[in-house]
């Protein structure tokens, strides 16, 4: 299962999949930022569950572009060939396209999940004082 997410990930381009890796593993250190200062009852200032909400939307756009620019280097390489280009392979290239939303999506997905978790113990914890 692993190995075929880093195919994937690797199918998906470095240009666009390498930066949204990033995005993710920054996510992911802030929100164990916030867990981590959380447990040790140390004030969170909200900005840092602002910035990992932010950092989740600027991944699925980040992705949405990458895949965009796929599809219109996918689209010339097809105006441009001579030949007849087989089905497979063009929905090969689709795939391959659309792997960058995917990434950037599962990203989005994650940072709205924590910051809903993070947003409702902050409630939680302030209704509690």
């Amino acid at each position: 299962m692993l190995t075929r997410f880093f195919e994937l990930h690797i199918e998906g381009g470095s240009v666009f999949m390498y930066p949204l890796l990033v995005l993710l593993i920054v996510n992911i250190g802030l929100i164990i930022y916030v867990l981590i200062a959380r447990s040790q009852k140390k004030l969170v200032h909200s900005k840092w569950l602002v910035t990992i909400k932010q950092i989740g939307g600027l991944a699925a756009a980040y992705g949405a572009f990458g895949t965009v620019v796929g599809l219109i280097q996918a689209f010339n390489a097809l105006e441009n060939s001579p030949e007849i280009i087989p089905f497979p392979v063009i929905c090969g290239g689709l795939k391959v396209a659309a792997l960058n939303v995917v990434y950037g999506l599962a990203i989005l997905c994650i940072s709205q999940l924590a910051y809903i978790i993070l947003k409702l113990s902050d409630s939680a914890h302030s209704s509690q004082q």
